[in-house]
């Protein structure tokens, strides 16, 4: 139900528009004298507020030319039904002022150019190729982690917890190498089933875009040459290589740290989704595309690669951010792989008799020798 007050007879159309609705109950009633306009507008927003109105309009005239007036729209924001009446006249003023002002510039000769004040054209001087690449840049970095994360999870728990609810660990154990060389060849097998996964993610991301995209967007441009191209440059692809090596290293060693407390798949994958969750967040907060690649920002691992495959992915490598990124995730590695051996040396976690989880293992660590548990 709306309420329009003082509707000029110049704007009769409002209310053909309404009625043609037919979904509106409309109320109209005179314009309040001069006087009494600011207690009709309270009392207006008392009923709006008492859900006895869903909108109001209130017209205020101003003067020549005749119809020319000054239009409040009243509604309350909490009501979905008042939030609709509002949309319903916003369409009606919208359509009755553009018809209003044809035909006073009909009434002074005035075709459409020479009423137009300012034409306004807009030329986007980008190619379809960079589009494309825009777009890829968007897109591919934040599936990318991704799935190199999940490359990385089922492996991770598999080679640790796995092993132990199989009861092979003991078997591996007794291999004739150092303790050191079998949780090497893990971690490897886990970081390198981390960065195919994102690799052939990649490529079936860049494949998918040019089959179905690509056309799809050629189609909504007309066929005229406007549409989108999907096309990788190849000066990007070292660099997707180094970032997927790269994240399938810190996080392959990363979810073996804590993967190596639990005892059973089921253990292993409560431990290990934090990692996930904390790879992804910051990725998907920071996907800004005004977001500047600066040294700074290199020095985070993850984030510093999603905005470096960005810049490869346009064709704009920063040799400057690459080396830091490189250095903070090698750094981060190392500092991974240094904790995982720190862990690995304790009899109680190689075995899986320790209870508890990577935190309270540093509690535990942390903790003054002689102090109380």
């Amino acid at each position: 139900r709306v309420e329009i007050a003082g509707l000029p007879a110049e704007h009769r159309g409002i209310l053909e528009s309404l009625d043609e609705d037919g979904r509106t109950e409309i109320d109209e009633v005179a314009a309040p004298p001069a006087g009494a306009a600011s207690a009709y507008r309270e009392e207006v927003e008392e009923r709006l507020l008492a859900g006895e109105l869903d909108a109001a309009l209130i017209f205020e005239t101003t003067g020549n030319p005749p119809g020319n007036a000054a239009v409040s729209l009243l509604s309350n924001g909490s009501s979905d039904q008042s939030q609709t009446a509002r949309g319903r006249l916003e369409r009606a003023l919208s359509a009755e002022r553009t018809a209003w002002l044809d035909r006073i510039a009909e009434q002074h000769g005035l075709d459409g150019a020479e009423w137009q004040v300012f034409d306004m054209r807009s030329n986007n001087l980008a190619t379809g190729r960079q589009m494309g690449q825009f777009l890829m840049g968007m897109m591919i970095p934040l599936f990318f982690v991704i799935m190199i994360a999940n490359g990385c999870l089922y492996p991770a728990i598999d080679s640790t917890a796995g092993e132990r609810e199989r009861n092979t660990w003991e078997t591996t154990s007794t291999l004739a190498t150092r303790r050191l060389n079998v949780v090497t060849a893990k971690y490897l097998y886990v970081a390198t089933m981390g960065t195919v996964a994102g690799a052939l993610n990649a490529a079936a991301m860049v494949v998918s875009f040019r089959s179905f995209l690509g056309p799809l967007f050629a189609r909504l441009g007309g066929g005229d040459g406007g549409g989108l191209a999907f096309e990788l440059p190849l000066g990007s692809l070292p660099v997707l290589f180094l970032t997927a090596v790269l994240l399938g290293a810190l996080i392959g060693a990363a979810m073996m740290i804590l993967a190596a407390f639990a005892r059973t798949f089921k253990e292993g994958q409560s431990m290990v989704t934090p990692i996930i969750l904390l790879v992804v967040f910051p990725v998907i907060v920071l996907n800004d595309p005004s977001m500047v690649f600066t040294p700074a920002l290199a020095g985070i691992p993850v984030v510093n690669v999603v905005l470096l495959l960005r810049q490869a992915i346009a064709g704009n490598v920063l040799w400057l951010q690459l080396g830091i990124t490189v250095l903070a995730n090698g750094a981060a590695i190392v500092a991974c792989l240094w904790i995982a051996s720190r862990v690995l040396r304790i009899e109680e976690i190689a075995t899986g008799s320790f209870e508890g989880n990577f935190f309270q293992f540093l509690r535990q660590q942390l903790r003054p020798a002689g102090g109380k548990p």
